[in-house]
C-alpha cells in the first residue's frame, strides 16, 4: 500500500467517526482523541494526518499528527495537504449532475457528441459511449488501463490522455464487465471543462466548495508543460474551516505547503 493510499483510507475512516452520533453530541474533542489517532497511525502503518471535527459548523478540533514524510521530521499540523485520490471521482459525478440538472446535458448523450475527437479502440464503443458510460467502470479497457499515462507524475495533458484511449485494446466487451479505471473520468471532466468553458479546477471551485466553505486547493495533475494548477483560497468568502485538504485529478503524494 502506498503511502498516499492509506493516508486516503485514514481520511475516509476518520470522517466516518466524526459523523458518528457520539461525536455529533460533542462540544469538545474526546479526552483520549490523541491516543487513539497513535493508535490508528500505528494501523494503518501511515506517518501522519490531519483530524477535524465540525459541529455545526463549528469547529470542534483541528489537528495534526505524526510527520509529514518518512525521513523527515516536519510535523503535520491543521494545514497540512494530503492526497484524497479517487474521492475526487465524486466531485466530477457531481459537476455532471448539475448540467444535467440545469438541462444542458443528458446522462445517455453520446460522448464523442459532447467531446469532439474522443475515440476508442472500438468504432462501435466510440459510437455508442454515453456520459452514464463514463462514469461505471464498463468501458471494456483492462483494470487500470492507462493509468501510467498519469501516475507516477508524467507530462502528459488531459487532451493528450483522452486522444490515447483510441489505442488502448480492450479486455472485455463493452458494458459486459467491471472492471475499474480512472481515464474515463478524465474523459468526463474534459466533458465538463468543453461544456462549461472553464477548466475541471474552476468548476469544482466555483460549483461545489465556494457556497460553502473557503479551502485552500490544489489540483496534482499535470496540465502539459504548465504543471500543477493551484486553485487557491476562494476570493471574497469568509473562513468557517480551517483544515484544508488536497484537492487532485489524480492519487500523488503530496509534501505539505
Amino acid at each position: 500500500m502506498t503511502i498516499s493510499r492509506a493516508v486516503c483510507r485514514v481520511t475516509i475512516f476518520l470522517a466516518l467517526c466524526a459523523s458518528s452520533p457520539l461525536l455529533a453530541q460533542l462540544t469538545a474533542p474526546p479526552s483520549d482523541l490523541d491516543a487513539y489517532v497513535t493508535s490508528v497511525l500505528k494501523t494503518f502503518a501511515v506517518p501522519g494526518l490531519s483530524v477535524a471535527i465540525v459541529k455545526n459548523g463549528r469547529m470542534v478540533l483541528a489537528k495534526g499528527y505524526g510527520i509529514r514524510k518518512i525521513g523527515d521530521s516536519t510535523r503535520v499540523d491543521e494545514h497540512t495537504l494530503f492526497g484524497i485520490g479517487s474521492n475526487t471521482k465524486a466531485f466530477t459525478s457531481a459537476l455532471l449532475a448539475k448540467l444535467v440538472d440545469e438541462g444542458k446535458i443528458t446522462w445517455d448523450d453520446k460522448v464523442y457528441e459532447r467531446l469532439p475527437g474522443f475515440q476508442m479502440y472500438d468504432p462501435y464503443v466510440s459510437h455508442e459511449m454515453t456520459i452514464r458510460d463514463l462514469l461505471t467502470h464498463k468501458s471494456g479497457m483492462g483494470l487500470g488501463e492507462g493509468d501510467l499515462l498519469f501516475w507516477p507524475h508524467t507530462t502528459y495533458s488531459r487532451n493528450e490522455i483522452v486522444y490515447r484511449l483510441r489505442f488502448m485494446k480492450p479486455q472485455s466487451s463493452f458494458r459486459s464487465h467491471y472492471a475499474y479505471d480512472n481515464l474515463m473520468y478524465i474523459a468526463a471532466g474534459q466533458i465538463i471543462a468543453a461544456l462549461t468553458g472553464k477548466s475541471w479546477e474552476d468548476n469544482v471551485r466555483q460549483q461545489i466548495f465556494a457556497p460553502w466553505v473557503c479551502l485552500r486547493l490544489t489540483s496534482r495533475m499535470q496540465v502539459g508543460s504548465q504543471g500543477t494548477t493551484t486553485l487557491g483560497r476562494i476570493p471574497g468568502c469568509q473562513a468557517r474551516c480551517k483544515p484544508s485538504i488536497l484537492f487532485l485529478s489524480t492519487m500523488q503524494p503530496r509534501q505539505a505547503r
